[in-house]
């Protein structure tokens, strides 16, 4: 296999900033938002908000980086992610929970911004490059899994500051690093695309529609899996231990989440993408099924830590179709993908506690398993049928 270019390895370090205050704000927002909520039922809208401003403008960032190109529109997530930063400052300082709901709804912007990262570093490369690539910047979550926890538990408490008021500025410095990466990312971007303009050996075919539903519903109900079990999980633990057990955790499972991302790609060139994505749906069930029979920590863990690798190995498959397509059809269906993504993170981030309240921690259980195993045979049968179409087409 080729090596790859250089300007991937900044987008990983983007991938990077960007997980670090993803993971900072699950950690957090929970948290934060019941100190400051008038009601325990709005506790969590904060976070719901974050996913929100996702869900609404996915698919306008997807479109504005057609138009005006790829940086442009990741600086302005940066700024998204200072102005994030500064208003949840502000929020804890005057105890303003409607300045709370700005700054995740901000930083929810921000995370929209950034999901394209993985697809910016497919742009005009070789196909055989496009799983290496991707997985590539995916696994910067790893060094979101070690740092930001870390982070959490050392800003915490900061004297003569509220509680947690230190994390939110831990955004704004994210930002400040992360737009000069950026810049130098696009500037080693056009170097290499100015050195293959006379090339068209990466242009791609375009995905059949079977195929691309296949990528679109796996990456959305992979997370929406994810995170669904990841807060149950969360809120379980920090019911029963202290914030430091369930962060470490938390910790463990995006590990999970992103490790794999150093030889999945190798998997996919072995196995094939369709072959990875159901092997990550197996592991799906699996976590669903350990937490189903159990309440006792440690096996919670090993289902935090089931359910990270599953996840990575259907989000990374289906990203690898994604990134494959061509010019005709990249902004316009990637902006979608994300766009169905966010709408079932979403619904990740809501559901969690009412689930948990309305079916109890084995029912809820059992409802992920059983989703998971409808989406494995819809995922089967949308094979079958493109692999019908193809032997109709050669015939």
């Amino acid at each position: 296999m080729k090596k790859l270019p250089l300007y991937v390895y900044y987008l990983l370090i983007a991938q990077a900033f960007n997980l670090i205050a993803a993971v900072l704000s699950v950690t957090v927002a929970a948290i934060v938002g019941l100190k400051l909520a008038p009601s325990q039922a709005l506790a969590t809208t904060p976070y719901g908000l974050q996913f929100l401003a996702m869900l609404l403008t996915t698919f306008i960032f997807s479109g504005l980086m057609k138009k005006m190109g790829r940086h442009t529109v990741f600086q302005f997530g940066c700024l998204c992610l200072l102005s994030a930063g500064l208003t949840g400052f502000f929020a804890l300082q005057y105890e303003h929970f409607y300045l709370l709901c700005l700054s995740h709804f901000l930083l929810g912007l921000f995370i929209s911004t950034a999901n394209f990262y993985r697809f910016a570093a497919s742009d005009r490369l070789e196909a055989n490059l496009i799983p290496k690539a991707t997985a590539m910047v995916i696994s910067g979550g790893v060094i979101a899994a070690i740092v930001a926890p870390v982070l959490a538990i050392q800003f915490q408490q900061v004297h003569g500051l509220p509680d947690f008021t230190a994390i939110y500025l831990i955004f704004s410095g994210l930002a400040l690093l992360l737009s000069p990466v950026l810049y130098v990312w696009n500037q080693k971007f056009k170097v290499q695309q100015i050195a293959q303009i006379s090339s068209e050996s990466s242009v791609q075919p375009g995905l059949s529609v079977s195929l691309i539903l296949v990528a679109v519903i796996s990456g959305a109900f992979a997370f929406y899996i994810m995170n669904v079990m990841m807060i149950m999980s969360s809120l379980h633990l920090k019911e029963h231990h202290s914030f430091q057990y369930a962060s470490v955790s938390i910790q463990l499972h995006v590990l999970a989440m992103f490790i794999p991302s150093f030889f999945v790609s190798r998997l996919i060139q072995r196995w094939g993408t369709q072959s990875v994505i159901y092997s990550g749906f197996i592991l799906l069930m699996l976590s669903s099924l350990i937490p189903a029979f159990t309440q006792a920590s440690l096996y919670i863990n090993i289902s935090l830590i089931v359910l990270g690798v599953g996840w990575n190995f259907a989000y990374s498959g289906a990203s690898t179709l994604i990134a494959g397509l061509n010019e005709q059809q990249k902004h316009r269906i990637q902006g979608l993908n994300e766009t169905v993504i966010a709408l079932f993170a979403t619904l990740g981030a809501f559901l969690p506690a009412p689930i948990l309240i309305a079916f109890g921690w084995k029912n809820a259980n059992l409802l992920a398993l059983s989703i998971c195993v409808i989406v494995f045979m819809i995922l089967i049968f949308l094979n079958r049928k493109m692999k019908q179409g193809t032997e109709a087409v050669s015939s």
